[in-house]
């Protein structure tokens, strides 16, 4: 029994183990790195797009105000730069009370002419007669329509990094009078920002100049390793026909487990200088970093259910062991043996079993209320302190016994044939201890009286000892 119930246990927790084990494999599936930097590449270019907006805006509102075209009214080239930095001061400050200008990083604010010469900047006199406009040519075609607008600024020696917008600075005719620039930070930090907000996938911003491709900015995790691991000519393979055709492009240039998307930075400049570089990989644990854990969670399951079987058996297997014993005892002559066996699932069959051997074998049940005498299985106990041989001896009996037994006095017949009873008992080994003259009593008397009404005459029991077992033998009486 044991056995069976931690076989089919055992057979449960490994095909559960097994199950778990493949539908956890299933769920991590690492799907396709290339497909994650491609969304990677898309998030990123908005959120950059979004923000370009946002300053392009807020710049436009600050270029309404009239103060801003004060400086273009000034009567010498002094005063109109006094006037420039004096505005560009007052732009620079109003951007820590602007939330989401103030989260880009505001790094550099100018006033330019219409043709895009820097009249001057904020907290500085430099850049003062700088021609922007020829420097960056997005600038001063901007200004030339008339548009707000947006470039990429990176030019080494001038130690100029930026994303930049601009907005027009209208006079009362509405002619453009020049325009009002803001430069806010490009870096790793810019770039860590926005692949937290979209796919924490790896981001590197790269640009285009007379030497090639070069890296300005990578999020975190770009580590030199990274970038070393992928080769230098399929990307800028890449990137160069992510800039001719304005589409972004795959890069097979990193193992499977890898995906590289390359495209063109949209809403800055004519698209044909910056470019965003995606990494993704693919981050599912191995197979065999998840079936060590399983592995170990179904052998903790298999000692469980080899506990927890044995300790189910043997609650079920014990009284089985005893009424089988017992039985056996029973059918090799102790026919007074009753089950005192005390189990929440077993002790209802037990007690309908004793009341079946009761009637069976003709034995009256107690009903004093004391217990029936008990099989010892495990620690071979004393035997049973009663065995009745409830059939009549007519045929046995002499009349002299049936006469001396009717004359005896009832106090003086129970003494005595307790006294034969036990000295019977130690005749043929057997042990006395247990026995009481008031059980011993008791169980004559009940013993008697349904004899008496079975028989339809009085009975008396003698002792006789057959072989090596002491047995009460009913006499009728006249």
């Amino acid at each position: 029994m044991r056995a069976k119930i931690i076989a089919v246990f055992t057979v449960v927790v490994l095909v559960v183990g097994v199950l778990a084990f493949a539908l956890t494999r299933a769920s991590l599936n690492p799907g396709s790195p290339r497909a994650d930097a491609a969304r990677a590449l898309v998030a990123a270019e908005a959120v950059l797009r979004v923000q370009a907006g946002e300053a392009e805006r807020w710049l436009a509102s600050q270029a309404a105000d009239p103060k801003v075209r004060e400086p273009f009214s000034a009567g010498t080239g002094q005063a109109r730069s006094d006037g420039a930095t004096g505005v560009a001061n007052g732009i620079k400050s109003a951007t820590s009370k602007a939330p989401v200008i103030a989260g880009l990083g505001p790094s550099l604010v100018v006033l330019v002419d219409a043709k895009g010469t820097a009249l001057g900047r904020d907290g500085s006199p430099f850049l003062r007669g700088d021609d922007l406009g020829g420097i960056y040519p997005a600038l001063r075609a901007g200004l030339a329509e008339g548009q707000t607008g947006s470039d990429v600024w990176v030019t080494p020696a001038r130690n100029e990094q930026l994303l930049v917008s601009w907005a027009p600075i209208r006079g009362e005719n509405g002619q453009v009078l020049g325009g009002l620039v803001l430069g806010t930070a490009l870096g790793d930090g810019r770039l860590t920002d926005v692949a937290n907000q979209t796919s924490g996938a790896t981001l590197w911003f790269e640009v285009k100049d007379k030497d090639g491709y070069r890296i300005v900015a990578q999020s975190k995790g770009g580590t030199p390793d990274l970038a070393a691991a992928i080769d230098t000519k399929q990307l800028e393979a890449g990137a160069t026909s992510a800039l001719s055709t304005g589409q972004a492009v795959d890069v097979a240039a990193l193992p499977p487990d890898f995906g590289v998307k390359v495209g063109p930075l949209g809403g800055y400049g004519d698209g044909k200088r910056a470019l965003l570089v995606a990494v993704a990989r693919a981050n599912a644990p191995a197979a065999t970093t998840l079936l060590f854990p399983f592995l170990g969670a179904i052998a903790l399951g298999i000692v469980l259910v080899a506990i927890a079987g044995h300790v189910l058996g043997q609650s079920i297997m014990r009284p089985i062991e005893e009424v089988e014993e017992g039985l056996l005892a029973i059918m090799n002559g102790r026919t007074d043996l009753r089950f005192q066996i005390e189990h929440p699932e077993l002790g209802g069959l037990v007690s309908r079993l004793n009341s079946l051997l009761s009637q069976l074998l003709g034995m009256p049940e107690d009903e004093t209320g004391a217990p029936p005498p008990a099989l010892a299985v495990r620690d071979k106990g004393p035997e049973e302190a009663l065995a009745v041989d409830e059939s009549l001896a007519n045929n046995q009996a002499s009349g002299s016994d049936s006469t001396a037994l009717g004359a005896e006095d009832e106090a003086a017949y129970h003494a005595r044939i307790f006294d034969d009873y036990i000295r019977a008992k130690k005749s043929v080994g057997d042990p006395v201890d247990h026995i009481t003259r008031e059980a011993f009593r008791a169980r004559i008397v009940a013993s008697e009286k349904q004899m008496a009404q079975k028989h339809g005459k009085p009975v008396r029991y003698k002792v006789e000892v057959r072989g090596k077992e002491v047995v009460l033998l009913a006499v009728p009486l006249g």
